[in-house]
């Protein structure tokens, strides 16, 4: 599997290959294909993996209505009277578009196209600012709705409204640290942030209008969640719910072209076709293991090692931290997952807390080397920066993340407590 990747075969279709050979030498061709069958059939009809086209679909059309471009100005309006003051925006605007894309690539992409110019302008240091923008991005699989909390629900069969609803404090604290880090930066290098506008050039009438910019953002996620939390509909559901109100938001304000709705069509079929070759690959992988009888060793090993909570916590930081050099976020569920899972709740981990635990330290893994998944999404869109510059951008970054999963670690009501009156 590592060699194909390594030649530059999609994860997809390297975990395909390498689950269905292994398939054929620890069985016979016809039980492989039979697997084959069965995985694609489970998988492809399973109906609350509706819910992944539908948030993609609904970040696309957001893009479509320049809902997104809208959302950074307000924050730069209210925040560039500080130092960083367009940087530390950015990551506030980040942390909006991800609570309405529910996807990290995207929501790198996104803000990543709109936001690089602007910093370029005012001259900041592209490292802090492409780095920045790299971990930034990573809030969009924190803060809820998120497809990759849907899918670990989905394998686990935890509350997807638990998780969602778990996500929210957790996503606030790390858009926090970022903020703080960026600040600090610029306190100590002011060189690295460039130019900045003055506190008095943005009238207190600018900045209350420039509120509106950030209304339609603050009213969906608000639709999707709190329809959510009163029980109103399901996961999948509020997904089709959040897609209505982006058309009908689209359509009051003239933004969405029938070309417009079509352009987002074609790249939500093309996103969602190949989060389901990485989902079908990577089960096909997973049951070559454990077929092999890998998986069970793997279980004996832990329980011989008898590592207790900090131990457990330690390991599989490591571990994410290791395979996020090889594969992306949903290669890396699919794989460890089923593995650690059972584990944790032996070790009496609230399965909630666990999700939301394993999400950031996969946040992780997205800007690190040498995959980093953002890192190489954002050096999409600011080409002429190195991507050895974006990693360096991104260290203070994953400091700050280690640091929370620290106190994560120490505190897990930080994100649970939002559970109290639903448990």
């Amino acid at each position: 599997m590592l060699a194909l990747m390594a030649l530059g075969v999609p994860i997809a279709i390297a975990m395909m290959a390498a689950g269905l050979a292994g398939l054929i030498v620890v069985g016979t061709l016809g039980s492989a294909l039979t697997q084959l069958t069965l995985v694609v059939w489970s998988e492809g009809s399973n109906f609350i993996l509706l819910a992944l086209p539908f948030y993609i679909l609904m970040g696309n059309l957001i893009l479509q209505t320049g809902i997104a471009r809208r959302l950074f100005h307000g924050a730069s309006v209210w925040l560039n009277w500080l130092p960083g003051g367009l940087a530390i925006a950015s990551v506030f605007a980040c942390a909006g578009f991800g609570a309405v894309s529910g996807s990290s690539t995207a929501t790198a992409r996104t803000m990543g196209s709109i936001i690089v110019p602007e910093l370029r302008r005012y001259r900041y240091n592209m490292s802090l600012g492409t780095g920045v923008l790299s971990a930034s991005g990573t809030l969009g699989i924190l803060i809820p709705p998120s497809i990759i909390m849907i899918f670990y629900g989905l394998m686990t069969e935890t509350s997807i409204g638990a998780l969602f609803i778990a996500g929210i404090v957790p996503g606030i604290i790390v858009s926090v640290i970022f903020a703080t880090i960026i600040l600090i930066i610029a306190l100590i290098r002011p060189e690295a942030v460039g130019t900045r506008r003055q506190r008095g050039e943005i009238s207190w009438r600018h900045r209350v209008a420039a509120l509106g910019d950030v209304v339609p953002v603050v009213s969906i996620f608000a639709l999707i969640l709190g329809s959510l939390y009163f029980g109103i509909v399901t996961p999948t559901e509020s997904a089709a719910v959040g897609v209505l109100a982006v058309l009908v938001y689209g359509a009051a304000i003239g933004k969405l072209s029938f070309k417009a709705i079509r352009l987002a069509l074609v790249d939500s079929i093309l996103t969602t076709v190949m989060l389901f070759m990485i989902i079908i690959g990577g089960y096909l992988f997973t049951r070559f293991l454990a077929q092999t009888g890998m998986t069970a060793g793997i279980h004996a090993a832990f329980a011989a090692a008898d590592l207790g909570y900090v131990g457990f916590i330690v390991v599989v930081t490591v571990l994410y931290l290791i395979l996020g050099c090889v594969l992306d976020l949903f290669g890396m569920m699919i794989l460890t997952v089923p593995i650690l899972f059972p584990m944790a709740l032996q070790l009496g981990i609230d399965p909630v807390w666990f999700g939301i635990y394993i999400i950031i330290v996969a946040e992780i893994a997205l800007v690190t080397p040498p995959l980093g998944v953002n890192v190489f999404v954002i050096n999409s869109v600011a080409r002429d920066v190195p991507l050895g510059k974006i990693f360096l951008g991104c260290v203070p970054f994953v400091i700050g993340l280690l640091l929370f999963v620290v106190v994560l670690a120490t505190w897990p009501q930080v994100a649970l407590f939002p559970l109290a009156g639903l448990r």
